[in-house]
């Protein structure tokens, strides 16, 4: 329920008192309207207040703090020149490691640039001399952002204080009223707030992660046996990664959710209890509320599945401890109660060694419902894929994993190719690695990153693609006509983009669709391939697409598969597919739930 108070107000108590729970004590205040807000929330939490009137001197005065400390205080002015006037305390706190926490505030996005009073373009205003540098969204009335602001709290302490430790910057846009007058006499000036929640904990670490860190997970995972373990892109680079976090799930009797990017979905680790189904389950509803765990254990970057975000969203664990190094935070659902510093396998093997030997019998059942919900909706999927004769980005995946081999490279393009992966290929002990420009989920030069894979791999390489992003790369295939490549290029062309197709913006009318997002080009890709000295296929079943990389794969030339798809008609075959595994694993589970009674009965 959004509290119906000031959401200036509303925003800063919540930030404030985040702040004075990730340890910020003081904080030097120079007076102004915009800053008003933030300064009462300050005090209200209990953070003690030193009124400098000059912005310059306030700033030194803080740093001075800070470096007797080694804990960052606060500074915070109103919008303007009032902001430039830290900027040399900024630039020492910077050049001499001192951390500090220097507070802006701002007009509101509306207001810039449009000779508005007292305003100045303050995005990034420290440049290079922030550590780190955020531009708040403003408070609402309408949008609650509590989560967002304590996130945005300890993580701006985290970021001052972490090596190399510094200045950072957080700038707060207002929209007026600025306050309601009425209700802050009513709250009382000084009333201190410091009971607000303490989460999430940064837990520091410099290399191995602290042993405190390890310490208070351990203690946390005790009497929690409903948890999950989530490995996202880029959790496990290596083998012994892979390994550790595997050990580490077995102690803790967990599933372990395995994003195709993870490193964990493929390799000699792999076994049919690491949980590669859960995109269909969650599509298909087989797992609502019930399923909610009580801890996740977070490893590796945000999961390429969106239902998954979506279903730890709606969980909200009581434990949620994200495991990344210094410097990154991977939280966009701002659900983590715990941030440890630390590399996946050093803190998995720390993790595994510090908690019971045995696993805690309670987790079985939890564990085991898992295992045979994904097992049971993962062999329906794979056998209606088998059955599917029609061509669209799932069957084109599968068809292609299934004769790469065991040991190649697959890159897949953002948009439908990954999120076809992660839906319709399951894992295996197969040494396959998968790849993805997933740092920012562009479509550009996807085509020439997986070029410059081929270019220094040992191994069979690979790239799927959508149409549009091999279109957005066109330039890169000089590098192939230059070097002669041996890279195999399988395009599923839904004549423009497909993705769309997914998302509310197909209820459009159908012109405003096929002009703003759908966007057909109509063009075939065969001229540009062979005027590269490419080889072009043109694969319009399955049998022809299975002919043409086994071709590639007996002689490794560059080589580009063009596969048709409509894109209407993959968007009802995609629900069609999910649909029938829901029902069909439904059917599976329901009759193992039968035969285990019946035993129970005879015995």
């Amino acid at each position: 329920m959004m509290e119906k108070s000031n959401a200036n107000a509303r925003a800063m108590r919540t930030f404030a008192g985040a702040l004075r729970a990730a340890g910020v004590t003081d904080i030097c205040i120079s007076p102004g309207s915009r800053s008003t807000a933030p300064a009462l929330a300050a005090v209200q939490a209990g953070i003690r207040p030193w009124v400098v009137t000059d912005e310059r001197a306030g700033g030194f005065f803080a740093l001075g703090m800070g470096r007797t400390r080694g804990q960052p205080a606060a500074v915070l002015c109103t919008s303007g020149t009032a902001a430039a006037n830290y900027l040399p305390a900024v630039v020492e706190a910077a050049m001499a490691e001192v951390p500090l926490i220097v507070l802006t505030a701002d007009r509101p996005p509306e207001l810039r640039d449009c000779h508005a009073a007292q305003t100045i373009d303050q995005v990034r205003l420290y440049a290079t001399h922030a550590r780190w540098s955020v531009d708040a969204p403003a408070p609402s009335a309408d949008v609650d952002l509590d989560a967002y602001f304590r996130t945005l709290a300890h993580r701006a302490v985290a970021a001052a204080t972490e090596a190399p430790r510094g200045p950072v910057h957080v700038n707060l846009p207002m929209r007026e009223p600025l306050l309601d007058v009425g209700a802050e006499r009513r709250r009382g000036a000084a009333a201190p707030e410091a009971r607000l929640a303490s989460v999430p904990r940064v837990h520091a670490a410099s290399g191995a992660p602290s042993l405190s860190a390890v310490a208070h997970v351990a203690a946390a995972l005790g009497g929690r046996p409903r948890g999950l373990v989530v490995c996202g892109p880029g959790t496990a680079a290596d083998a012994a990664t892979a390994a550790a976090l595997v050990r580490l799930t077995d102690r803790l009797g967990w599933p372990l959710l395995a994003d195709p990017l993870s490193g964990l979905r493929f390799g000699s680790h792999y076994r049919p209890g690491i949980v590669d189904g859960y995109d269909p389950l969650l599509q298909g509803g087989l797992c609502d509320a019930a399923w909610h765990p009580e801890a996740v254990l977070q490893f590796g970057a945000p999961p390429v599945s969106a239902a998954l975000q979506r279903f730890l969203a709606a969980a909200r664990a009581s434990l949620h401890v994200v495991v990344a190094p210094a410097g990154r935070w991977p939280d966009p659902l701002f659900a983590a109660t715990d941030v440890v510093r630390a590399e996946a396998r050093p803190f998995a093997e720390a993790l595994t060694a510090a908690l019971p030997a045995a696993v805690p019998a309670a987790a079985a059942p939890w564990h085991d419902a898992w295992r045979r919900t994904d097992g049971a909706v993962r062999r329906a999927l794979s056998v209606l894929l088998v059955r599917e004769t029609t061509l669209f980005e799932g069957t084109i995946v599968t068809e292609v994993v299934q004769r790469l081999g065991a040991a190649a490279i697959l890159h897949v393009g953002n948009s439908l190719p990954v999120r076809a992966f992660d839906t319709f290929v399951g894992g295996s002990s197969a040494a396959l690695a998968v790849a993805c420009n997933r740092g920012a989920s562009g479509i550009d030069g996807v085509v020439a990153t997986a070029l410059g894979a081929a270019a220094v791999a040992e191994v069979p390489t690979a790239l799927v693609v959508g149409d549009l992003s091999f279109l957005h790369d066109l330039g890169a295939l000089q590098i192939a006509a230059r070097y002669s490549l041996p890279l195999l290029i399988v395009v599923p062309n839904n004549d423009g983009g497909g993705i769309f197709s997914f998302l509310p913006q197909a209820g459009l009318d159908a012109e405003t669709f096929a002009n703003f997002f759908a966007t057909p080009h109509g063009l075939e890709l065969g001229g540009v391939v062979t005027m590269c000295g490419g080889r072009y296929v043109r694969a319009a079943d399955r049998a022809a697409l299975a002919a043409a990389v086994d071709a590639w794969r007996a002689a490794p030339t560059f080589t580009v598969v063009e596969v048709p798809v409509e894109r209407a008609a993959s968007r009802a075959l995609h629900a069609r597919l999910i649909d029938a595994a829901r029902r069909e694993a439904a059917a599976i589970l329901a009759g193992a739930a039968a035969h285990g009674a019946q035993c129970a009965k005879a015995q």
